[in-house]
């Protein structure tokens, strides 16, 4: 998956190249910085001395030397936190964007970042998640690499507090109504009737269609581009290829409903191309009533998906 969001350990997950958020002189006393360096030994700690000073926002890269789960090691740094008016976005970004570059410089494919700033530096946890889905999203938009976010705690969230609050409130209306109906439905012996579909727009109707061929059709008749699909669908190139090139492929759910988002289908199209791989999104679940309330209020932006999905326990979307 291009961009993972998870809790997770940097000094325990694999991939080519971790992040280490460090201080000008890298040297290794902060929270995070601190575990990597008693990992990788003592090697580092002389390479870093080596390197001697680093600018805020600059990034560079060394051996891994005795960790076992990352090939290289990107240090990077931050800046203090003061009122978010003194350049600190700009250069928390640069520290994101100058990583990702020398992991592409260095052919490395598999990135894993914490969340750069929020300890020692106090960036606002919201903000710096923020920052961080911007920068990694704009960046994927024109390469191709996985990016694995990691969080250790529920407040890293609250830039999305208004949205996921509208939310909960959404899953708890559904899902009392659902119980509601459940219980109606026993005590009357009578089936209880759906929701009513809505929109105007009805997609053609294809009886012999497989999944693949109803979403080379569809991106088709809506003008857009692979890329354009697959990025916005936060799904690997090489995926996306093979969903298009096997007429037999039936996708996970989660990965469908990515692709849902990548083309910013309305509930009709939705349901249309859910249901060529055997999917409908209930009323009475709650990943698909999440779904259903930002594809009614045409919120498109898969991390911010991701996020509340995540929030919520539930799979995000994407590979």
């Amino acid at each position: 998956m291009p961009l993972n969001i998870s809790r997770n350990n940097i000094t325990s997950i694999d991939a080519d190249v971790i992040v280490n958020p460090t201080d000008n002189f890298l040297s290794g006393s902060g929270s995070i910085d601190r575990k990597i360096h008693k990992k990788a030994g003592k090697r580092l700690d002389e390479e870093c001395k080596k390197i001697g000073k680093i600018e805020n926002g600059e990034a560079v890269i060394t051996d891994s030397y005795d960790m076992d789960n990352c090939r290289n090691i990107i240090h990077t740094c931050s800046v203090p936190y003061i009122d978010g008016k003194h350049g600190e976005r700009e250069i928390l970004g640069d520290c994101y964007r100058n990583s990702l570059n020398i992991a592409k410089e260095h052919n490395l494919e598999n990135i894993a970042f914490p969340l750069i700033g929020t300890g020692t530096f106090a960036f606002p946890k919201g903000e710096a998640l923020r920052i961080a889905t911007d920068t990694i999203t704009d960046f994927l938009l024109d390469n191709e690499m996985n990016v694995y976010l990691l969080v250790y705690d529920d407040d890293s969230f609250d830039k999305a507090k208004q949205l996921y609050a509208d939310i909960k409130d959404y899953l708890k209306d559904n899902l009392e109504i659902d119980d509601f109906r459940f219980k109606l439905s026993n005590v009357m012996s009578v089936p209880v009737m759906e929701d009513a579909c809505y929109g105007s727009q009805i997609p053609s109707f294809e009886p012999d269609e497989s999944f693949s061929e109803c979403l080379i059709r569809m991106i088709d008749e809506k003008g857009l581009s692979d890329p354009e699909v697959y990025k916005k669908a936060n799904m690997d190139r090489k995926l996306f290829n093979h969903i298009k090139n096997d007429k037999n492929y039936r996708p996970k759910k989660e990965t469908a409903v990515a692709l849902v988002v990548g083309m910013e289908l309305d509930m009709d199209e939705t349901d249309y191309l859910l249901e060529k791989a055997g999917y409908v999104l209930s009323r009475s679940n709650k990943f698909d009533l999440i779904i259903r309330y930002c594809i009614e209020n045409g919120i498109y932006n898969i991390y911010d998906i991701n996020e509340i999905l995540f929030e919520e326990d539930q799979k995000t979307l994407g590979c």
